[in-house]
């Protein structure tokens, strides 16, 4: 077997999806006898490194006084030469999320790929505008692209109509290395509880957690892993209706699993998602999951008894309530098609990705 030099590119390596992904992935392609590097634009790294997986940062910061319009070719012929020389002709390139597509829409690397985490109408919303849906178009359809679901590639294709390149890859878990990490410790508090992982940003809806929480009246702590800057408004609304007491707001994590494994089940509130790493990863710890049927991901993964509809916290409240009271609940057994193994074999052949020799 030749190996095939993968470069991931991310703006940083903080504790969200799109990076876990790039972790994830980079780990596989090197555990499948091949050469992962993950190129990041800041210099924040929050999660671990797997071992063997090369990062080399490109300071992006230096572009920023450029106007726009110059910037994206500027900063990506830098971005070419920088990869050649610090790490040679690459087979593949993944790029993710807009910062990073932007400047690599204009590169001449081989065999580049955005891959599109989020459910791209409702990420953008009411700024998705005839002139910026031009403006994102430009970047877009310059290459081509793989969406994370098959909600995020209809969506995406509803919006570039039939210019668009996008197939699905689903976004991979490394079951093993999540379970070895939930094992690395106990949490310390009151069990059984609920658990939501993620950022407090408005796609993820904490406030309709909490309302339906507290509607449910239920005995259970609420357990919040995650920051944002929508935090303290989350606590403001637990004060507010009164079950402060039995939240638990537990900030960024750096390994969260062991939370996710010792609750009676996972929580997901959100108005939209590109996939939902966070619901496979609680499913390969053999912890339910109670899900929004938002646009995209969860109704790809999970049956429809432990689907609510997005926004509607009595609905909500009810199967909390439900959930919580049970000893036994059925958990979906995670298929082939999420395991890092399949992602790779996917991912590597994107395009025409020759072997190096």
């Amino acid at each position: 077997m030749k190996k095939k030099k993968v470069v991931l590119a991310i703006f940083t390596l903080q504790g969200n999806g799109a990076e876990r992904f790039a972790l994830t992935l980079a780990k596989g392609i090197n555990n499948a006898g091949h050469e992962a590097h993950i190129v990041y634009f800041k210099d924040i790294i929050d999660l671990p490194i797997p071992d063997g997986v090369k990062t080399h940062f490109f300071n992006y910061q230096k572009f920023r006084g450029i106007p726009k319009f110059m910037r994206q070719s500027i900063a990506a012929k830098a971005f070419d030469r920088f990869v050649r020389h610090q790490i040679g002709e690459p087979n593949l390139v993944l790029s993710n999320l807009y910062p990073v597509d932007f400047i690599l829409s204009r590169s001449q690397l081989p065999n580049v790929h955005f891959v599109i985490h989020n459910t791209t109408s409702l990420e953008y919303g009411q700024r998705l505008t005839k002139a910026f849906k031009k403006q994102l178009g430009k970047v877009y359809l310059a290459k081509p692209c793989v969406a994370v679901s098959q909600g995020v590639e209809a969506d995406f294709k509803d919006i570039f109509g039939a210019d668009s390149r996008v197939q699905t890859i689903y976004n991979p878990i490394d079951v093993d290395a999540v379970r070895h990490a939930a094992s690395e410790f106990i949490p310390d508090l009151p069990q059984p509880y609920l658990v939501n992982v993620g950022k407090f940003k408005q796609q993820k809806r904490h406030d309709v957690l909490i309302h339906a929480y507290a509607q449910a009246q239920l005995d259970l702590p609420l357990v919040l892993v995650g920051t944002g800057e929508l935090m303290a408004d989350n606590q403001r609304l637990c004060q507010e209706l009164g079950v402060s007491d039995k939240v638990h707001f537990l900030g960024f994590q750096n390994n969260p699993y062991p939370f996710i494994q010792h609750a009676q089940a996972m929580v997901v509130s959100s108005d939209f998602e590109g996939f939902s790493i966070a619901i496979l990863e609680a499913l390969a710890l053999n912890t339910p999951v109670l899900s929004t049927d938002c646009p995209s991901g969860p109704s790809e993964i999970l049956d429809k008894n432990f689907l609510v509809p997005v926004g509607n916290i009595d609905k909500l409240a009810s199967k909390m309530s439900e959930i919580s009271s049970c000893d036994k609940i059925y958990n979906p057994a995670l298929s082939r098609k999420f395991k890092v193994q399949t992602a790779v074999d996917e991912y590597l052949s994107l395009g025409d990705c020759s072997a190096q020799s």
